[in-house]
């Protein structure tokens, strides 16, 4: 694998935006939040399938696989419609800890790249995305609404305490077959 630690891109503006969150909080569905052991998780998780979705986020899911294709070169499973995608709600005072993205115990995939897009419609302060690898970085780029960010599962990462305002993002975890 590359030593790339992520990749990331402004995407949408306000407007699209809104018309994704409206698309998407119109269309949530059931689903359990699973998220990692030993982590403090305390933000709202809702649920919307992929397929419900795809045409609204299509300039999101190229820049994935061109960042796979160019930085990390995994063996990715497609999207399918079915496919849950989890859209995160971080109100003032609500974070996620140090954590890594898994499937633990899984025979048959392992979680690849994380993919995050920020669609928050209002200004927040915190909820800054860590990454640790050798050190500790911070990807201040991705605290712009509209912006994208991809980056290996397996790398531990966090968001940091919103202070204030909210902040929304939808998360996809891309999945192959097994590292071996």
């Amino acid at each position: 694998m590359r030593a790339a630690n992520y990749s990331s891109m402004k995407i949408f503006n306000l407007e699209q935006i809104k018309e994704i969150n409206s698309v998407i909080t119109s269309n949530f569905v059931d689903g359990e939040d699973n998220f990692a052991a030993k982590s403090n998780k305390t933000s709202e998780v809702k649920f919307v399938y992929y397929g419900k979705i795809h045409k609204y986020i299509s300039p999101f899911i190229d820049f994935c696989l061109t960042a796979n294709n160019n930085f990390f070169g995994f063996d990715l499973h497609p999207l399918t419609n079915l496919k849950k995608l989890n859209y995160n709600i971080y109100n003032e005072g609500q974070e996620y800890s140090w954590h890594i993205d898994a499937v633990p115990g899984d025979p048959v995939r392992d979680i690849k790249l994380t993919a995050l897009l920020n669609l928050s419609e209002e200004s927040y302060e915190g909820g800054e995305l860590s990454l640790f690898r050798a050190n500790e970085i911070e990807c201040s780029e991705f605290n712009i609404p509209g912006s994208a960010i991809i980056f290996p599962s397996f790398v531990n990462h966090k968001v940091n305490k919103i202070t204030s305002g909210k902040r929304n993002t939808l998360a996809i975890w891309l999945s192959g077959p097994k590292f071996r």
